[in-house]
């Protein structure tokens, strides 16, 4: 639809109806009187005719009179006349509606852009009337089809039932007395198939009584008009039943749309979540590999004297052997000297395969007893780098958590800190302080040294996965791994902040 004529003589209203309707993209002409609408009629077709019935030279229910033989344009009345035998007549007519102007004429014109809307669209709604009478079905297809409906007419209810199952329809207009069965039967079968069940029925009948009417608005019928009816209130009925229809089938849809989004949505949620958790333990592994190195030098850092030892023990019997000097006290020492070394190393290696076995569920620890045994781990690397460690813990801290990887997590801290004395040839004192403070329900482990701090740049990254200040030598992995454990295994926070001297990382537990 394009060509409009608005036939107004108000001006006013001529121009506030024309700037509205403009806006929507309508070709919109106007005239004052019944000769220039007349005129401009003959010169030109319009698809949509606004019509004030009282015009300066005449009636314009006079031209809506001529209008069929005129023109193929759809009117709709827009007047202050209240006449309700004028305004039924009209109907039977085919106008589209007949809107009374009020005080709001915003409100009036609203009603007439809505209007325009509805026959603007290019999907017909479909209405099937079932009535014996053809003269109803021709009444309602003529008031109907101009508002955009696409009707179907059946005479009796066997034609009808099979029209319902061939095709979708929007509403059902039924008519009660059918000359194969009777209007109620018509509603049962329907009622009683699932597809059916959501139809909009508007029932029809001359001749019925109140009872029936409760009877067949409780078994089907969403509406009841009786015969003969008015075609204003019938027209504002299909209308509302119609939306009413397809406004509810919309919401089903999209819920249906929205169920099978949230189904999705829950599948790429737990898709994501189990590629994260194999992305961590990949993490993991890649850090357990990474932290192999280190662990390897400190085993054999360890095993140094013992087997310098061991080597010197069997040097002496061989010597004393070859001299013919072996006998059996110092063969016996040789023996004894190297058992006590074998042992400790055996020790030494069982002490660093238990610490670094990942803990398979929670458990309450002690905190005192977890730093300890790190701190003499790690003891003889830090000596060979004139590394001193002072520990306050307070020997009563119980945690619940893995200890184990906490472990891990404190000689990491260690280790980037013996790094960064190394890297930076830091002289004098070189200092890693671990102590413990409780606050509130809370215990925060703190790991202290004087290497100089992490430069401001990059502070907020170090615990993302694979930032490494370390150039070529760094994974990425360590303080990333650092906080999958404390935080997502354990429960609780890492952070890190600069001091003075060098960085303070915060590690926070609740009390157990």
């Amino acid at each position: 639809m394009k060509e409009v004529l608005v036939v107004e003589d108000s001006k006013t209203i001529n121009k506030i109806i024309k700037n509205k309707l403009s806006s929507m993209g309508l070709n919109v002409d106007t005239a004052y009187t019944l000769s220039e609408a007349e005129k401009l009629i003959g010169e030109k077709g319009y698809e949509l005719i606004i019509l004030d019935l009282h015009l300066p030279d005449g009636e314009g229910s006079e031209l809506i009179m001529d209008l069929q033989a005129l023109t193929k344009a759809k009117v709709i009345v827009l007047t202050s006349t209240k006449d309700e035998t004028l305004r039924e007549e009209l109907f039977r007519h085919g106008i589209l509606d007949y809107i009374v102007k009020d005080t709001n004429l915003l409100y009036s014109v609203e009603e007439i852009v809505n209007l325009i809307n509805k026959i603007k669209t290019t999907r017909k709604d479909k209405i099937l009337i079932i009535d014996d009478s053809k003269f109803i079905c021709r009444q309602v297809k003529r008031i109907l089809e101009p508002r955009n409906y696409h009707v179907k007419e059946a005479h009796t209810a066997k034609e009808g039932l099979k029209l319902l199952k061939e095709e979708e329809f929007n509403l059902l207009v039924l008519d009660m007395e059918l000359p194969d069965m009777h209007g109620k039967q018509v509603l049962e079968k329907l009622r009683s198939e699932p597809r059916f069940i959501e139809l909009p029925v508007i029932v029809l009948s001359g001749t019925i009584d109140a009872d029936t009417v409760r009877h067949i608005l409780k078994h089907g019928a969403n509406d009841y008009l009786r015969k003969p009816f008015i075609f204003e209130e019938f027209v504002l009925r299909v209308d509302l039943w119609v939306d009413y229809h397809k406004q509810k089938k919309e919401l089903k849809d999209k819920q249906k749309e929205l169920e099978e989004i949230n189904k999705s949505l829950q599948e790429k949620i737990n898709k994501a979540v189990e590629e994260n958790r194999r992305k961590d333990r990949m993490l993991l592994a890649q850090a357990r590999l990474a932290q192999m190195g280190e662990i390897i030098s400190m085993i054999a850092h360890q095993w140094k004297q013992p087997l310098n030892t061991l080597s010197a023990s069997i040097n002496k019997a061989y010597l004393r052997y070859k001299l013919g000097k072996l006998d059996g006290d110092v063969f016996e020492d040789c023996y004894n000297q190297a058992t006590k070394q074998i042992d400790y190393m055996s020790q030494t290696l069982r002490d660093f395969m238990n610490f670094f076995k990942p803990n398979r569920s929670k458990e309450a620890f002690n905190l005192s007893n977890v730093i300890e045994k790190v701190v003499d781990m790690v003891k003889p690397v830090l000596e060979r780098h004139h590394i001193n460690v002072i520990k306050e813990i307070n020997e009563n801290i119980t945690i619940e958590g893995y200890p184990n990887e906490l472990a891990q997590v404190i000689v990491n801290l260690i280790n980037n800190a013996k790094d960064a004395f190394v890297q930076r040839d830091i002289k004098g004192n070189r200092l890693i302080k671990i102590y413990s403070k409780e606050r509130g329900q809370k215990i925060i482990l703190h790991v202290e040294d004087n290497a100089g701090g992490i430069p401001q740049e990059i502070i907020s990254k170090v615990f993302d996965a694979y930032f490494s200040t370390k150039s070529k030598e760094g994974t990425g992995l360590g303080l990333y791994i650092a906080k999958v454990v404390v935080e997502d295994h354990m429960g609780g926070r890492i952070s890190v902040e600069n001091t003075k001297a060098g960085s303070l990382f915060k590690i926070e537990f609740p009390i157990t």
